[in-house]
């Protein structure tokens, strides 16, 4: 326990030195008397006693918030000295209590970050983790895809939110990602260049709006065309196309003829393209801020395009790993088509074709939704939502399987 001693001079022994002295000066002892020293002498005293009382009052409450936190175990006497030393006490409690709770939860187990467990190997790419979206309305989303799809075909029947299965994808800027075990259910219908100028965007917000979690997500969209090339071993930038200067991706075509040189009018924004000799500087073929309620335009001198279509039929060895193989085209297995929320182009001897991207019974593919010459599409596919968690998500160890299958999936909080 804490203690308090005092030291230092008596107050007698102060007030005799006092008379002492005063005699010498030659006062007399009835004047010190009459004047009421020793009165005061004593008042001073019981002053400073209850001083005293109230000041060991205080230590012993400090004496016991201190307590709290020490182990019962740790039988040190210490000295409260002044206020400076128990701020410093206080400081070093705090980061003792601080320490504790980095590793304790709340319930007194030990806390696990579902990203450390990733990056460490303990938990795989590929296993299942448990993750439930708060639930969702389809009202806003459909009104977006009503105005902003080119198409009439979205509705209550054709888009829901589903239960979904949920695998770990990566570890992307510290966050885990996860997709949904296979394609939806639901579906989303794209035409033409309305459909192609706001693919992006209305198949992420569909994403967005159907399987949001604010405690546990930061980001929620659909699959790119870039998570698929990050994994894989095939160089897609060798595909070939001889309409093309260089007779592969990356290469590029140029068109003159009125007729062929039409285009959605996003295309004015991308980076791979150009309109009257004038390069888009704008948007990547993955990227998308707003959406667009514009329709088509026609250049007046002509259509520049870089080719970035590429598509194969995959097989296991085109993956890094082959777990990416059983993740987006599900070994061979037939997923239900779905889209790339990813633009691409086409070059065709005659004219430019506006693209999505898609996986399509075991191919990394697309489809046009518009030609430069005017053609257009109509096209209905499911749909891949990936999920960024926020990196503070941890495990629920008591609760948890081992990742092996949906039964057994990790739980997070």
């Amino acid at each position: 326990m804490l203690k308090n001693k005092n030291k230092g001079i008596t107050l007698i022994a102060l007030v005799i030195t006092i008379i002492i002295l005063l005699i010498l000066a030659g006062i007399s002892i009835s004047a010190l008397t009459n004047q009421g020293l020793f009165k005061n002498a004593k008042a001073a005293q019981n002053a400073t006693e209850k001083a005293e009382a109230e000041q060991g009052q205080r230590l012993n409450e400090y004496e016991d918030e201190i307590n709290k936190y020490l182990s019962n175990n740790d039988k040190k006497e210490e000295k409260l000295v002044d206020k400076k030393a128990e701020a410093e006490q206080g400081k070093v409690l705090n980061e003792y209590e601080d320490e504790i709770n980095k590793y304790l939860s709340n319930d007194g187990k030990t806390e696990e970050k579902l990203v450390d467990k990733v990056n460490d190997g303990t938990i795989k790419i590929g296993d299942y983790v448990k993750y439930t979206p708060d639930t969702a309305s389809t009202d806003t989303i459909l009104q977006e895809l009503s105005t902003y799809s080119g198409s009439s075909d979205n509705t209550t029947s054709t888009l829901t939110q589903e239960s979904l299965n949920w695998r770990v994808l990566d570890v992307k800027d510290g966050q885990v990602r996860l997709i949904s075990e296979e394609a939806t259910n639901s579906k989303i219908a794209l035409s033409s260049y309305k459909g192609y100028n706001n693919a992006v965007k209305l198949i992420d917000d569909t994403c967005k709006e159907l399987y949001s979690n604010l405690k546990l997500a930061s980001k929620v969209q659909n699959l790119k065309i870039e998570d698929i090339q990050n994994y894989l071993t095939y160089d897609y930038t060798q595909y070939e196309n001889t309409n093309v200067d260089t007779g592969k991706y990356g290469g590029t075509k140029i068109y003159t003829d009125t007729s062929h040189r039409t285009y959605p009018n996003i295309f004015k924004k991308e980076k791979t393209g150009w309109v009257d000799e004038i390069q888009g500087n704008e948007l990547d073929l993955s990227e998308q801020p707003e959406l667009l309620n514009e329709t088509k335009t026609q250049a007046e001198i002509s259509l520049k395009m870089i080719q970035t279509y590429w598509g194969k039929s995959m097989v296991e060895d085109d993956f890094s790993n082959s777990i990416y193989y059983n993740l987006f085209i599900n070994r061979g297995s037939n997923y239900s088509t779905y889209w790339i929320s990813s633009r691409c182009l086409h070059a065709n001897y005659n004219d430019v074709g506006f693209n999505v991207r898609i996986v399509d019974s075991g191919n990394v593919s697309a489809n046009y939704l518009y030609y430069s010459g005017g053609e257009e599409r109509l096209l209905t596919y499911a749909f891949r939502p990936v999920i960024t968690l926020k990196s503070n998500v941890q495990i629920d160890t008591e609760n948890s399987g081992d990742g092996s299958t949906a039964e057994q999936a990790y739980i997070i909080k």
